[in-house]
């Protein structure tokens, strides 16, 4: 072990060298690193045995290169649900990639790395067959170090899109963990950092950086394993801030200063140093008067009667050098006494200040100031130049600076291992008094905003693909000096070691709060994945956003006293210290916090929103164009709709399966989106699981904490947003009775008539209050209805608000069934199929003719509405295969009518499933396929009698109508009839395996 920067092997300053040192001890014996080493080792097996799996089967594609960059993540990070989905995903030999979920699944916590897993593509066959033999190579135990090197510079050398050091160099370290390093974003910002060193940064530099970690390996005594110094360094940027502490703190450069507790004559360090320690502070001699009113030639003047020479030059260093976080160091001389900071420019002249603590000594130390001691000797250590490992304590000096502080306090620690964590604390005091006397002001712009951008910036949008290198977070907030940044809606900040500038942690869909000029201007939610940013030659991350300003800024004032409470607060990145505002870019939130913000910002335009979503304006809904209707039909179904809408029911669709139920309830509510009461809609499909925790909500824990808050359900949603926003967003749950209702919707019940509902939960807004669902209209009052806007944990639901169902009627005999009291609550509106036979039984094969033309009527038919929706070759080729089975599918659908109807979305279903099959089999064939694989499910539930009849009759033939009349006259028919020409032999076998019926003769040997 090198104790001793003499004897180091790293070209670096010795202060940096020293501090870095301690950094890492207090690191060895706080961290937890022996469960880090098991979960490498656990996850370098998983790596093993898939690239086994994958050199095995000869596959390395886009697919392979993706699940083992996710399993070399953290599980907390990407989730172990899409990891195993990710391995699944690959060409791997079933049963290998079986065991590999097994292992996977067998682990809690697997990964080592953070980051976004994004889909890696696919690379060419060329680098595919390279990648193959690579890995062939590092997984062969009998392969020398010169192969594994060869094979790890030719993956680092094959062109693989979204593929890099940072994704590799783990894998190589998960192998062989003593060999290679991982070289990503956060080894290269915390070696920065700490050491003022360059990792290099290039695929070909690799074994460049090799030697760069392996001195500092031998340097630091890290494990061999390097995935020990890896650690460190992700301790160092994520569990600490080791790394912004060498910045903000300038610890290379810091002056440090030690102070004498006095002289023997004025009562000396066993009088004055229990006096500084218990009232904390420090003071010096020499009463020449108060130090703030002197300038320094008076204070030179005054002082040149004193007996010591010094007494002028420690008087203003006394005054002038020992501003707010700087370090002093309390001494007797060579002993060491303890370790302070100075805390505010509250400099004090107090010429008795002592004379009532020692009246029995004469202390003449009138000049003061406040200091934290924070580190605080046994006194058995001796003199500091009998243990640290470079020079002392100025014995002689009053107050003079000190070079050395690092050194001493890293020999302190291995001397006094008890004094390690007040050690380590005294950068945390440092960084704490600094951010209280440098808050946030509104004339100075952040870091990020350092360079105003212009048209000639380049906007090339490469993605981010290093991991963040600090903690992520429920919400986030922004200081945002540059209003630019507001009215262009994006967050900028430099591409550098900072937590604070960390954009890499963000994702769309995260939420940031906006803070400018003393207040939180809205909130904004992140559009796009992080990216660089060229602002000059300077290369920055930017994120984009959608910014929602509040009605009425939140004024910093106002919300700081709930933020700061320590139940709200976090313990790093957090915007607000008890000073004020903390003076960096960008910050983490409570989840707590969060929503706190976002109520309060929320509440000010809650009553107009609320105002604005009370009814709804006549709805005269349409069919959408995709579907074909006969014109007497259509008419009925808009003006039942329309009725049922504008008299203020909810709607529940009927009908069998494939008559465009689910379409029609998302074309009302796409239209309904246009009216200023309805903000947006949802559609959800229901489950025979739902209960009303799924429906309403219930308890679960907060993102943050083990603590348990409401989480409103699908129903809740749709009044407020995740913000506490009012909103009215129609809901489509499409199978309605596939839940059980009573379960699923109990609660429910009274708010669907228009009554209010309390909810068994306690809210988040007012302690001890009730989640309910206020029932509110045109005619409530109007301050009970501004208290509910405002109140985060009651959810309004308006007359504007419609819950649009669809209910297959195929399925009700084996689905639950509705009580009469859910029942009555909707207006049932029945979407059927008009018949395809007509009453003398011939087809009407015209509903599916491409060339049929109705001038009054569009679309004119089901072909041209399906035509309508393709364009160019698809529509040519759906065209053709119309034509080609239009009749005889005409004539199949009539036969099926007679014994379970289906709708025309299924016929649709079987045009294009004949459209994708093989050119080489006949039509018949390939409508006999399609009518196993997607009309033979809608016979189930039916009784064996009725499924053997009905089979038996789908190739009976027909005549066509193939134009349309009064009656359907003789003259628009077919002279001879149609057959769907089906392979019977296989059809009945087929039918008799899925429904266990009989239907062909077994002495039949055809």
């Amino acid at each position: 072990m090198t104790v001793e920067h003499s004897e180091a092997t790293l070209d670096i300053a010795s202060t940096r060298w020293y501090c870095t040192q301690f950094f890492v001890d207090y690191y060895k014996a706080t961290s937890e690193w022996d469960a880090e080493k098991r979960r490498h080792e656990r996850t370098g097996t998983v790596v093993e045995e898939l690239l086994k799996t994958f050199v095995e089967t000869e596959v390395f594609s886009g697919a392979e290169l993706t699940a083992l960059k996710s399993v070399c993540q953290t599980s907390s990070v990407i989730g172990q649900e899409k990891t195993i989905e990710r391995v699944r995903a690959t060409g791997g030999a079933p049963d290998r990639l079986d065991a590999v979920v097994e292992l996977i699944q067998s682990e809690e916590e697997l990964g080592i790395i953070g980051g976004t897993a994004l889909k890696v593509a696919a690379p060419t066959d060329d680098v595919e067959v390279q990648l193959i033999d690579s890995f062939a190579t590092l997984i062969d135990e009998t392969a020398e170090n010169q192969a594994l090197d060869t094979a790890v510079k030719t993956i680092l050398d094959l062109p693989v899109q979204d593929v890099g050091l940072a994704t590799l160099t783990p894998v190589f370290c998960l192998l062989y963990p003593e060999r290679y390093p991982i070289v990503n974003h956060q080894t290269k910002v915390s070696i920065k950092a700490c050491l003022d060193l360059d990792v290099p940064k290039d695929p070909d530099e690799y074994f460049e950086a090799i030697e760069l970690f392996s001195a500092i390996r031998a340097d630091f005594d890290f494990e061999d394993n390097f995935r020990h110094l890896d650690f460190y360094c992700y301790w160092a940027n994520e569990r600490t801030d080791v790394n912004e502490w060498f910045r903000s703190n300038d610890i290379a450069d810091r002056a440090v200063w030690q102070l004498n507790a006095g002289l023997e004559t004025d009562g000396g360090p066993d009088t004055l140093w229990p006096l500084w320690r218990e009232h904390g502070l420090c003071s010096i001699g020499w009463d020449i008067g108060d130090l703030s009113k002197l300038s320094r030639d008076e204070i030179d003047a005054r002082a040149a009667s004193e007996s010591s020479a010094d007494a002028g030059v420690c008087l203003k260093r006394f005054r002038d050098a020992l501003t707010p976080g700087t370090i002093v160091l309390a001494k007797d001389g060579e002993q060491l006494l303890g370790i302070g900071v100075i805390q505010s420019e509250a400099y004090r002249y107090h010429p008795n200040a002592f004379d009532e603590h020692v009246p029995a000594e004469s202390v003449s130390h009138p000049h003061l100031r406040p200091v934290e001691w924070v580190a605080i000797t046994s006194g058995d250590e001796g003199p500091v130049s009998s243990w640290a490992p470079e020079q002392g304590l100025s014995a002689q000096k009053t107050l003079a600076q000190t070079n050395h502080f690092e050194s001493i306090r890293y020999a302190l620690a291995n001397r006094t291992p008890s004094l390690r964590e007040d050690l380590f604390d005294i950068e945390r005091e440092v960084a704490a008094v600094s951010a209280a006397r440098h808050p946030s002001t509104d004339t100075e712009d952040p870091p990020s905003s350092e360079h105003e951008t212009s048209p000639d910036d380049e906007l090339d949008r490469t993605p981010v693909e290093e991991p963040p290198i600090s903690e992520a977070a429920p919400y986030y907030w922004v200081s945002q000096g540059n209003k630019e940044e507001l009215e262009e809606e994006y967050l900028q900040a430099p591409d550098d070691s900072q937590p604070h500038h960390d954009l890499r942690k963000l994702a769309p869909g995260d939420i940031v709060f906006n803070y400018r000029e003393g207040a939180v201007v809205g909130y904004s939610e992140v559009t796009s994945e992080p990216y660089y940013y060229q602002v000059d030659t300077e290369e920055q991350l930017r994120v984009d956003i959608d910014l929602q300003r509040f009605s009425e800024p939140l004024q910093f004032a106002d919300v700081f006293a709930y933020l700061i409470r320590d139940d709200v607060r976090l313990d790093t990145y957090y915007p607000v210290n008890k000073a004020g505002m903390n003076q960096q870019y960008l910050f983490n939130l409570s989840e707590k916090a969060g929503e706190y913000l976002l109520t309060q910002g929320n509440r000010q335009r809650a009553p107009e929103r609320l105002t604005k979503r009370l009814s709804l304006p006549r709805v005269d809904p349409e069919l959408p164009n995709q579907l074909y209707y006969p014109p007497t039909q259509a008419r009925q179904l808009r003006s039942q709709l329309s009725a049922a809408i504008n008299s203020g029911k909810h709607v529940i669709l009927t009908g069998p399966p494939g008559t465009g139920k689910s379409k029609i309830a998302e074309a009302i509510c796409s239209q309904a989106t246009t009216l200023d009461s309805v903000d947006d809609w949802v559609f959800t499909t229901a489950t025979a699981e739902w209960t009303a925790y799924d429906t309403v909500g219930g308890y679960m824990p907060r993102r943050d904490s083990d603590e348990l808050a409401f989480s409103p359900g699908q129903f809740l949603r749709c009044f407020r947003d995740r913000d506490g926003t009012l909103v009215n967003k129609w809901l489509v749950i499409d199978e309605l009775n596939r839940s059980d209702i009573d379960k699923a919707f109990g609660q429910v019940f009274s708010v669907l008539a228009g009554d209010s509902v309390e909810l068994p939960y306690e809210g988040d807004g007012h302690p001890s209050t009730p989640v309910r669902i206020e029932a509110v209209n045109e005619k409530t009052d109007p301050q009970r209805r501004d208290r509910i806007a405002t109140d985060p944990d009651r959810y309004p639901i308006t007359g504007a608000w419609r819950l649009i169902g669809t209910m297959n009627t195929a399925d009700k005999a084996s689905l639950y069934e509705m009580s009469y009291a859910f029942m009555r609550r909707f207006a049932f509106v029945h979407v059927g199929i008009p018949e395809i036979a007509t009453e003398d039984g011939l087809a009407r094969q015209w509903l599916l003719d491409p060339t049929y033309d109705s001038p009054g009527t569009q679309p004119a038919n089901y072909a041209s509405a399906w035509l309508d929706g393709e364009t160019g070759d698809e529509r040519t080729a759906l065209h053709e295969t119309l034509s080609a089975i239009g009749p005889r599918l005409a004539v199949l659908w009539s036969n099926i009518e007679g014994g379970r109807p289906i709708g025309p979305a299924i016929i649709h279903d079987i045009v294009s499933y004949v459209h994708a099959s093989d050119g080489s089999a006949t039509n018949g064939d390939n409508l006999t396929d399609a009518l196993i694989a997607l009309v033979f499910p809608q016979f189930e539930g039916m009784r064996p009698e009725q499924q053997r009849t009905l089979i038996q009759s789908l190739d009976t033939p027909r005549r066509c109508v193939t134009q349309p009349g009064r009656g359907d006259s003789e003259s628009s028919t077919t002279q001879d009839p149609v057959a769907p020409e089906l392979a019977t032999d296989r059809l009945y076998r087929t039918a008799e395996d899925m429904f266990g019926i009989t239907l062909t003769d077994e002495s039949d040997d055809s």
